[in-house]
């Protein structure tokens, strides 16, 4: 009698029972780990309102975009042993100029309760606050507001002040996070469907400007400026041992979704499988910068053999794969990079008479 009275309320309310997961520390990225991310800002009205849908059992989709936006890889590393890392973090994540091959990091403390994002400090700044971005374990429901103050000190000269008995002035910025696990459902991307909870987070950051005077040696407002106020909105879609949040939507401050970025790819088996052929064959490599392994990922319309070479910038063949057989629609071919100096190389696909090339980076 009460499986029938819940499958009737079912049918009502018109749901299709989906499973409510918990995502714990252990299902968030670790060192070793890498993402390949799609970036976009050109999200309509209509796509923004179906992003931001709350509640239990819904359906999110964004599948389809692959081929559309700009790509990079974010890279994990052991937070205790990166240089220059800050007391307190023991997770980086970074991205790599593949021009300049600098290093662009983002310090994190992870532990079994929380993942917070440390502020840099230095020798003119506070002390590196960090502020909570996830709670463990989180599920629909889950709610919690946490917030830090940093500073920066600068010459008043540097500033462009000129002001009697003023030597320096300091910038306040204080973050407040007010966030909730508002909906889980299934979101749908290139990489697969997954069963996800929804984070809806609000970062207020307040920024107030002081000078200090020398007489006193106290700080006290700037003349002519005022606080200023800023609040963002952000969604983050997370499901269990996902390693990183699969898809991230950012509002403006009529509530509109300005700029997502999702997962294509991952370490941890995701791949997109570029389900949009826009040409004869389209080719990405990835990771990007690479170290000992890295994927192609092809479309290609037509079913031959091809010939796989990798390039140096000099165009010598470094490595030649022959015959390599491909179905038509998407392939993954993995490619050892072992022995391989670290450069730039480009890989390049043979296939009959059309040819293709990528251009990638091997690192240390």
């Amino acid at each position: 009698m009460k499986k029938q009275l819940l499958s009737a309320a079912l049918i009502l309310g018109g749901l299709t029972a989906f499973a409510q997961i918990t995502v714990e520390k252990s299902s968030y990225a670790v060192p070793g780990d890498w993402f390949l991310i799609a970036n976009d800002t050109t999200i309509d009205e209509s796509t923004s309102s179906a992003l931001k849908l709350a509640g239990q059992n819904k359906r999110w989709d964004l599948s389809g975009w692959a081929d559309r936006h700009s790509k990079d890889t974010t890279f994990y590393a052991d937070g205790f042993t990166y240089p220059g890392a800050p007391a307190g973090c023991n997770l980086v994540s970074y991205e790599k100029d593949p021009f300049t091959m600098e290093e662009m990091p983002t310090y994190y403390n992870i532990s079994n309760t929380a993942l917070r994002v440390i502020l840099e400090a230095g020798p003119t700044s506070g002390a590196g606050g960090a502020f909570k971005l996830f709670q463990f374990p989180s599920t629909m429901g889950t709610k919690f507001t946490d917030s830090t103050v940093n500073f920066l000190t600068l010459l008043a000269s540097d500033f462009g002040l000129e002001l009697p008995f003023v030597d320096s002035l300091r910038i306040t910025y204080t973050f407040k996070v007010t966030s909730e696990v508002d909906a889980y459902g299934k979101l749908k991307l290139d990489a697969g469907e997954f069963d996800v909870i929804r984070q809806l987070s609000n970062t207020n950051v307040r920024v107030k400007f002081m000078v200090r005077n020398t007489i006193t040696g106290t700080y006290s407002s700037l003349p002519g400026f005022g606080d200023a106020n800023e609040n963002i909105n952000s969604y983050a879609w997370l499901s269990a041992n996902g390693g990183h949040p699969l898809l991230i939507a950012n509002t403006d401050t009529t509530g509109l979704v300005t700029d997502i970025e999702y997962v294509l790819a991952s370490s941890r088996g995701l791949s997109s499988g570029l389900n949009q052929v826009s040409s004869a064959i389209s080719m990405n490599v990835y990771p990007n910068p690479a170290k000992e392994n890295t994927h192609i990922e092809l479309n290609t319309i037509y079913r031959t053999p091809a010939t796989l070479s990798m390039l140096d910038v000099l165009g010598n063949e470094v490595l030649v794969q022959e015959n390599v057989s491909l179905n038509a629609g998407y392939n993954s071919i993995p490619l050892n990079l072992n022995g391989i100096k670290p450069g730039v190389y480009f890989i390049q696909l043979v296939q009959g008479d059309i040819k293709t090339s990528k251009r990638f980076v091997v690192e240390n």
